[in-house]
């Protein structure tokens, strides 16, 4: 089960542990154009990935120029980047410019140029064939079609193209935890691991050489902390993660006279924060 959530689910009514339990991977809106920041993706993101929960981010795409495409790319990657999302989507759904195809190529190429690993397309069925855009240059597409829309698959698959790796198949679907519609997804010639990468799911995993558990830990920042390639001040930077932020770990090193939290990222490459000794850094909260 994947679902696609916005501002419009409302952080105050969800149950985020009792929906959580229900699904694999949670698509978060980060932003409506360039100007308007969605007013609940921190939240989403923060509470599923503290429950373990792989998250994906996207943003509808309203850019008028190549310019101004190139300037949303860069704004929803500097917004989302913090929360390393296992997948970047654009959320192509209305014509913004002549030529939606060069438009969302560039939007797609910042992306990338950013840093974003996998970078993929929403694109209305009815508007697929209109704006043409190059789908083979994307990582995954992503299309809706929902039939009577009753919230459960009736059979009814996009008609644009049989090349897509996502079917949004109703905005009416309904799980414990949240008493409202929602958008529910499933994968399509692709398997979860494809696209979403190694994921963490649960609050234990068997160490690397099959002997014995691994406990996982939620840790909360009171201060922003650099996330780095190895356990060492000289190591590379993959990001800065911002105040509040919580990060999943599953070891801890001591090198270069820190204590280094070992982050499973969604692609299973490993990061690492320095926490010092936690009363400096955060504090445990799980």
């Amino acid at each position: 089960m994947i679902i696609d959530i916005s501002e419009w689910q409302v952080p105050a009514t969800i149950n985020y542990s009792m929906l959580a339990k229900q699904v694999q991977v949670v698509i978060v809106r980060v932003q409506y154009g360039k100007d308007y920041e969605d007013r609940a993706y921190k939240q989403h993101l923060q509470m599923f990935q503290s429950l373990g929960i792989p998250c994906a981010v996207y943003a509808w795409v309203r850019g008028k120029t190549i310019q101004e495409m190139k300037e949303e790319a860069c704004i929803f990657y500097q917004r989302a980047q913090a929360f390393q999302p296992a997948f970047w989507w654009l959320d192509v759904e209305e014509q913004s410019m002549l030529d939606m195809r060069a438009g969302c190529e560039r939007y797609r190429r910042t992306l990338k140029e950013c840093g974003s690993s996998k970078v993929g397309a929403y694109i209305a069925n009815h508007l697929y064939h209109q704006f043409q855009l190059d789908t083979p240059a994307f990582d995954a597409i992503w299309l809706p079609s929902y039939g009577k829309n009753t919230g459960l698959f009736e059979g009814v698959t996009p008609t644009a193209t049989r090349e897509y790796q996502l079917h949004q198949y109703t905005s009416n679907g309904r799980l414990s935890g949240y008493n409202g519609p929602l958008d529910l997804n499933q994968l399509n010639r692709t398997t979860f691991e494809t696209l979403f990468g190694r994921t963490v799911s649960s609050k234990k995993e068997t160490n690397e050489n099959g002997k014995g558990e691994l406990t996982l830990r939620t840790f909360q920042l009171e201060y922003p902390i650099y996330l780095r390639t190895k356990p060492t001040v000289q190591s590379g930077v993959i990001a800065l993660l911002p105040k509040d932020a919580q990060v999943r770990i599953q070891n801890i090193h001591i090198a270069d006279g820190y204590l280094w939290g070992e982050q499973l990222r969604s692609d299973g490459t490993k990061g690492y924060l320095a926490l010092g000794n936690f009363e400096k850094f955060g504090k445990l909260i799980t």
